[in-house]
């Protein structure tokens, strides 16, 4: 895994302020794009990106997923961001607790699941409360999914590449132990041809130790839940009124670990969803830091992150049929043997791609009123 900077120094531990920065207003910051591009993170990237681990959520990756495959369209499966996004990811990795390590659950989305998601909020809200303006309900909505834009000046936030969804989790520590030999392993050899089987094998038994042994932090709210427990100060808030039970103590520790590693990482939280992160060269991180300016508009993939789109896709449908069928039965499109023998090698080893310890997310919508 990542190396590890932390020296329980205080200031990764400080409270998280009762008031985060306003992003109020945050839709005219004026944008200057510097068109820096979209990287791939997580397994198969074939660089350092590759060693942050992501499940995602609205594509119906693993089973902590509440969505059927397909069922937000235009939903990804790999996690794309800017690439100074990407690095400072890593960053706040290296920066955490022992033991500790980030999970990317969103980042880079298209319009289309945007779209879907607002949709789901806002009707879902509708039907709760029916003497409201729809001016007030797309208001409230737009606390935890804004209003997909086409306007080139008022890009929705992760839009651009530029918002990043996370939380920590943790390994038994014979697991994080064989964790951590895969990464070295995996630096020591690259990602050149030659050593191509080996390092597919690797990132796959990787991928199946940490979805399923990883345990989520507990953040006293399940991810995307959309209610008031969801605001990253609500723990700091309620501890001003009254003692904290055993368990929301915990939860208010671990949103302040949170929080410092990527604030110091160069990230702006967002008052609403303790998930939430902004680059402040995006328009919303921008307006909570102060700046006259963003950097990062809207962003379409490129045909390059679309390929490694499409193989993760064709990866995850081939891991699921591998499991099911004997190889010596696939071979008769003239397939290379040898490679269908090792990708189900590495799927019998890594079990079910579904198949998580972690915690189900939440659907994004109001909670009943």
């Amino acid at each position: 895994m990542a190396s590890r900077n932390f020296e329980n120094n205080q200031q990764e531990y400080r409270p998280i302020p009762l008031e985060v920065p306003s992003v109020t207003g945050w839709k005219e910051i004026p944008i200057i794009e510097n068109n820096e591009p979209l990287v791939a993170i997580g397994p198969f990237s074939g660089n350092e990106y590759g060693r942050i681990y992501t499940s995602s959520i609205y594509y119906g990756e693993r089973e902590d997923s509440p969505y059927s495959r397909d069922q937000i369209k235009g939903a990804l499966i790999t996690s794309f961001a800017r690439q100074e996004v990407a690095d400072q990811i890593l960053e706040a990795e290296s920066n955490l607790p022992e033991g500790m390590h980030l999970i990317i659950l969103d980042s880079f989305r298209t319009l289309d699941a945007q779209q879907s998601l607002y949709d789901n909020f806002y009707q879902k809200l509708k039907s709760q409360i029916s003497d409201v303006s729809d001016q007030e309900l797309s208001e409230y909505t737009q606390k935890f999914v804004s209003i997909p834009s086409t306007d080139t000046k008022k890009p929705s936030p992760h839009n651009t590449g530029g918002a990043i969804d996370v939380a920590i989790y943790k390994l038994p520590i014979m697991i994080e132990s064989r964790v951590s030999e895969i990464d070295n392993r995996i630096n020591e050899i690259g990602h050149d041809e030659s050593s191509s089987d080996e390092v597919y094998k690797l990132e796959m038994e990787r991928v199946g130790l940490i979805a399923q042994n990883a345990e989520l932090l507990n953040f006293g709210t399940q991810w995307d839940f959309g209610g008031k427990e969801s605001a990253i100060s609500y723990f700091e808030i309620l501890a001003e009124q009254r003692e904290l039970t055993a368990e929301e103590e915990d939860a208010k520790q671990n949103r302040r670990i949170l929080y410092g590693v990527m604030k110091n990482a160069g990230f702006e939280a967002y008052s609403d969803e303790w998930w939430h992160f902004n680059s402040t060269k995006s328009q919303m991180g921008a307006k909570s830091a102060g700046l006259p300016n963003a950097e990062f508009g809207a962003i379409n993939l490129t045909k390059d992150n679309w390929h490694h789109e499409l193989v993760r896709r064709q990866h995850l449908k081939g891991t699921e049929f591998l499991l099911r069928s004997p190889v010596h039965g696939i071979d008769k499109l003239g397939r290379h043997i040898v490679g269908m023998e090792i990708a189900q090698e590495a799927a019998i080893a890594i079990g079910d791609m579904r198949e998580t310890s972690l915690p189900k997310a939440a659907v994004i919508e109001p909670p009943d009123l």
